[in-house]
């Protein structure tokens, strides 16, 4: 009887297991070289970038008020910008990099600040493969900003995966606006 119980608990378990993964998307990593640069061009249309008005500091769904719409997206509590990726990605995108540029500058100006890099994911995925993702994200940006002169002991890193999104609608402009890197200073 217990044989029977044990095999069926596995026999379930596996099916769970194969069912959660039916819809992923796996891509190799040993493709050619060709096939590799093509997945990761950006083709420019296919970015829906996310206006600099955005400020995450604020509850989801609510509005910006004019002063951070007049300082581009950064309040006066956080004078640093969020940076987005594309999907399933942790590489720094070409538009993130002046905001990057500038938060590299407002860290090296403020050397006693200490910042956390929190790395967000869109819901899709595994909640464990998110969070790899975010960490892996918030990764990028901190190399990033060490490449620029910010000393690693101003950076610290965590990832929320899928658990925080800013944006809770599905649909792919709610996705972009979930898939970044926010900056909390300390």
């Amino acid at each position: 009887m217990n044989r029977k119980v044990i095999s069926l608990c596995l026999s379930l378990g596996l099916m769970f297991l194969l069912a959660s993964c039916a819809g992923k998307n796996v891509s190799s990593s040993s493709g050619d070289e060709f096939s590799k640069a093509k997945a990761e061009a950006v083709q420019p249309d296919a970015i829906k970038t996310v206006p600099l008005e955005r400020s995450f500091d604020r509850p989801s769904g609510s509005v910006p008020s004019n002063r951070a719409l007049e300082t581009g997206g950064v309040s006066a509590t956080n004078a640093l910008g969020d940076v987005f990726f594309d999907y399933d990605r942790f590489q720094i995108r070409k538009d993130a990099m002046p905001v990057l540029d500038a938060n590299a500058g407002w860290l090296r100006a403020s050397g006693s600040k200490t910042v956390l890099i929190e790395g967000h994911c869109d819901e899709r995925g595994t909640v464990a493969y998110n969070l790899v993702l975010g960490e892996k994200r918030a990764r990028a940006t901190k190399q990033y900003l060490q490449d620029l002169g910010v000393p690693a002991s101003q950076l610290q890193i965590t990832s929320y995966g899928e658990t925080r999104p800013f944006c809770k609608q599905q649909n792919e402009d709610c996705y972009q606006q979930n898939r970044r890197a926010h900056f909390v200073a300390k």
